[in-house]
């Protein structure tokens, strides 16, 4: 049977400014890394495509100190970190019998797919400048002491809150001593299982069976050059559309003294 002339087809539903706007707003949210990072928006506007941005030095570890001795003082250093600016960008294709069946909702399944696409990115992104630039390191077994060993690197900021992000396998062999977290506890990442060792943790499967990441509030950057943009564009042979949502960014590790890559030997 014939599509009726007045029927609803899917350029219909299709605003590319609206999915704009929407994927946008619900994007920090769904980057899992996000409540660690500051998220900002200071790239909109400047040209260029290697950018300079800030970056936090190390202190040093804390040192014994005899009674009567004077604590040594470290001055704070910052210095610069040249980033890269990204564009990730994912596409899909609804046809309009999808839509026209009336089974599910396509037009939101897909942009609750590009928002996803996107922040995965992103999130894989900050890991992997955790595993590739962490200069607090440490080197131990699968256990609350190992944890507490990795976690004495933070030095002075030792009781600050963190997170222990892990592999599922890695979790298993600590579980038995994880405990909930007190009603004062602010949740430092969504999904936190608990704590150990004065550390929230995280459950993920983007850290491996050999290390684990332990993270405090301020250890990343993302860097937003620009909203996310959507744009559609007619197929009128097959009778369906293209939607395709990119985002230009950085992510980045911005405070030094803030991650811990912990190596499971």
């Amino acid at each position: 049977m014939a599509i009726s002339a007045n029927g609803t087809k899917l350029e219909n539903l299709v605003n590319p400014e609206v999915l704009a706007d929407i994927i946008s707003a619900e994007l920090p949210n769904a980057i899992t890394l996000a409540p660690l990072a500051k998220v900002g928006t200071r790239l909109q506007g400047v040209a260029g495509d290697t950018l300079k941005m800030p970056k936090f030095g190390y202190i040093g570890d804390a040192k014994d100190v005899a009674e009567g001795e004077d604590i040594e003082i470290s001055k704070m250093s910052t210095t610069t970190t040249e980033v890269q600016v990204k564009k990730a960008g994912k596409g899909i294709e609804i046809t309009d019998e999808a839509v026209l069946s009336g089974y599910g909702d396509p037009v939101g399944e897909g942009k609750n797919q590009l928002k996803m696409a996107i922040a995965n990115k992103i999130d894989n992104d900050l890991f992997e400048a955790v595993r590739t630039g962490a200069t607090l390191t440490a080197t131990g077994a699968m256990t609350v002491a190992g944890l507490l060993t990795a976690k004495a690197k933070y030095g002075e900021d030792v009781d600050q809150p963190a997170v222990a992000v892990m592999s599922a396998n890695n979790y298993v062999k600590i579980a038995n001593e994880i405990v909930s977290l007190e009603n004062t506890d602010r949740v430092l990442l969504n999904g936190v299982v608990g704590k150990v060792a004065g550390l929230q943790v995280k459950v993920s499967g983007k850290v491996d069976d050999s290390t684990v990441l332990i993270l405090a509030d301020g250890a990343l950057g993302i860097e937003l050059k620009r909203g996310v943009q959507v744009e559609s564009d007619r197929d009128i042979i097959a009778k369906l559309t293209v939607i395709t949502a990119d985002e230009h960014y950085v992510a980045y590790l911005k405070d030094e003294s803030k991650a811990i890559k912990y190596t499971i030997a």
